[in-house]
């Protein structure tokens, strides 16, 4: 199984992961970290590279951030130069992303699940109004 690290400014990923589980049920290998005001950006990427080591169980970590270029995407990016890990990273985590990366990752390689959750994030962003308009158009057409 794939370990999934979730890393964020404040409570997001934990919050994340907690709308997650309540939608698909307790998971397992699976764990978040936090940037809170006044942490220490070292004892955050001391605490990734822990975290990777005991999520990796041979298959590889996929680290999700919640913003590129902030303080825990920078640290997720530190965390894959000269690991010989099998780790990726993907910044703008958002709930259709870690439903699906917790559902493939039992049966799908890690750049799998990389290449198939972006796409997923993509498209679970929608202008409502946008969609009902669809919808009542097309009800119409029939």
């Amino acid at each position: 199984m794939i370990g999934i690290l979730i890393v964020t400014h404040g409570n997001f990923g934990t919050e994340l992961l907690k709308s997650a589980e309540l939608i698909i049920g307790k998971q397992e290998n699976v764990e978040t970290l936090g940037l809170n005001h006044g942490d220490s950006v070292d004892e955050l990427y001391k605490k990734v590279k822990d975290a990777i080591q005991k999520l990796d169980t041979g298959k590889g970590v996929l680290i999700l951030t919640d913003l590129f270029g902030g303080s825990p995407s920078n640290v997720a990016a530190a965390s894959l130069k000269g690991n010989d890990r099998r780790i990726e990273s993907i910044a703008g985590v958002n709930l259709p992303m870690l439903i699906e990366a917790l559902d493939l990752r039992t049966r799908e390689n890690l750049q799998d699940i990389v290449n198939k959750i972006i796409q997923t994030g993509i498209e679970g962003i929608k202008n409502i109004r946008l969609e009902l308009s669809k919808r009542s158009n097309s009800a119409q057409e029939a």
